[in-house]
């Protein structure tokens, strides 16, 4: 059951796999030692063809990584490649809790629109529910409490894709951008970031209001009444938040219901 997000570049005009960095493309550490929320880590990769590939890896004090990955064209001609980032699952995973009102699949949004998407629903060695997005979007899996996304930078087109690759047995979501022109002398650079952590409501609703993640929030799956189940959930934040025992503030979130009701 191995989980894991992949980020690369696929070769285009004047490129071949060998000279774009792959699976076992061993890289230099050029800078930090350590990866922490001060100290980001950036690799390089000289294909020895005019290349050079940097990836900066950074993270924040919460789940949340960021990925920027630039070609530099020191010498190789014009060439043309696209970025990309995956991320793989190795089989349907086999502590799903199957309840009927919890959603545990891949989910996306796509310019504005929420989308889940069920395990069985991604069909075999195809491009089900590719979708080429132009303003704001991101694509990935949840489990019941876990939750793994991509998020593309806002307003950078991209094309998100949903698949299974019955051969290894494989699901992927993934994220692959508009292919990039570089000349001699020039650079291409594009940021992921790259969520991976619990589906705590304080810090998915930070991402979504402070970080512009749009509708992030629906991420946590709020059931058939959100309209109801969303206001009431932060009631009792609050309340939790105010008297420090959730025992307590669900005592007093069922007397301000009752309050309201009568």
């Amino acid at each position: 059951e191995a989980y894991y997000a992949l980020f690369g570049w696929a070769p285009s005009t004047g490129l071949t796999l060998d000279t774009v960095p792959g699976s076992s493309t061993i890289w230099s550490v050029e800078s930090g030692e350590t990866l922490t929320p001060n100290t980001p880590v950036t690799l390089t990769w000289d294909n020895g063809a005019g290349l050079v590939f940097h990836r900066e890896i950074s993270i924040d004090d919460a789940s949340m990584f960021s990925i920027k990955q630039s070609v530099e064209n020191k010498g190789a001609g014009t060439v043309a490649l696209a970025p990309y980032a995956t991320i793989a699952r190795h089989g349907e995973p086999s502590d799903l809790k199957n309840f009927f009102v919890l959603h545990e699949g891949a989910i996306k949004s796509a310019d504005g629109e929420y989308l889940e998407t069920d395990y069985d629903d991604i069909e075999p060695s195809s491009d089900f529910e590719e979708q080429t997005l132009e303003k704001s979007g991101w694509t990935g899996f949840t489990d019941h409490y876990w939750m793994t996304t991509l998020v593309p930078a806002s307003e950078v087109p991209f094309t998100s894709a949903l698949r299974y690759n019955a051969n290894n047995d494989v699901y992927s979501a993934e994220a692959v951008h508009k292919t990039q022109t570089v000349a001699i002398g020039e650079t291409a650079t594009i940021t992921t970031q790259l969520f991976a952590g619990a589906k705590e409501w304080e810090t998915i609703r930070a991402y979504q209001n402070e970080g512009g993640i749009y509708k992030f929030i629906e991420s946590i799956d709020w059931g058939w009444f959100s309209f109801l189940t969303k206001p009431i959930f932060s009631v009792l934040h609050w309340l939790n938040q105010l008297i420090g025992n959730m025992g307590w503030s669900i005592i007093g979130l069922t007397l301000l219901i009752k309050a309201v009701l009568f």
